[in-house]
């Protein structure tokens, strides 16, 4: 994609694998919590447990999202306490334990120390809020990102979050899109949306006449869409300091 900065006065991100992400040693940091309650728990079992619930989890959310996209942050809640409870469960952690044990690796996850962010974020978003640029945050997320997102440093420069589970709605349902625009205060193109995902992200910020760029960290993207059209897409979100502008 190339267009001149004039061109948008709104930039909106998504933040799953596009600002930040679990860290890659989440065992240790599943272990290090528990440690620092009294409960010792084997980082390899732990990183056993892990690998086999994302799959489930995956497969429990599917199925917990109507086609319609409403979502809730009670719903949320329960597939996030499930999962935890089933990591820490078949990690070995004694039903006596169990209870505490969730309820701080549940703590943890609102707070920084469970993420990694990309290297490219915070260089991208500084150098376009320094452009005058609008930006916001539009994520299939629960409503705690917002607080991991702050203490991060993002709430400098990142104007407004529309969160999933706050909305009620989650990508790409136009709605949440629709929120965003209403906030930022723009017209549909004079936005433009990124993120990693092609039919959240990508055909739902189109859907409601954003223009759109798909992150494609690890080139496995389409590179065109239904209509045969060329998918922009870019490797590393610095690459929007040159594309913009």
């Amino acid at each position: 994609m190339s267009a001149p900065c004039f061109a948008f006065e709104l930039v909106t991100f998504d933040v799953g694998r596009t600002l930040l992400t679990f860290r890659p040693d989440l065992a240790r940091a599943y272990a290090e919590v528990l440690a620092e309650i009294g409960c010792e728990v084997d980082e390899g079992r732990l990183e056993e447990a892990l690998n086999a619930e994302w799959d489930a989890a995956a497969r429990r959310r599917a199925a917990s999202v109507p086609p319609d996209y409403r979502v809730s942050a009670a719903a949320g809640d329960v597939r996030r306490r499930t999962f935890v409870t089933n990591v820490l469960r078949n990690a070995g952690v004694p039903d006596a334990d169990l209870e505490r044990c969730v309820a701080a690796v549940r703590a943890a996850y609102d707070t920084p120390r469970m993420y990694q962010v990309y290297d490219d974020a915070m260089p991208t978003i500084r150098g376009l809020w320094d452009r005058g640029l609008k930006l916001g945050v539009i994520a299939n997320a629960r409503p705690a990102i917002s607080r991991v997102l702050l203490a991060l440093g993002f709430g400098e420069y990142i104007g407004f979050w529309v969160i999933s589970e706050v909305v009620g709605v989650e990508k790409p349902h136009p709605a949440i899109f629709e929120r965003a625009l209403a906030l930022g205060g723009a017209e549909p193109s004079r936005a433009l949306h990124v993120g990693d995902d092609y039919e959240r992200d990508f055909l739902g910020a189109r859907a409601v006449g954003m223009e759109a760029v798909l992150l494609d960290r690890d080139g496995t993207g389409p590179e065109r869409d239904a209509d045969g059209r060329p998918v922009p897409s870019i490797r590393r979100l610095d690459a929007l300091l040159t594309t913009i502008g």
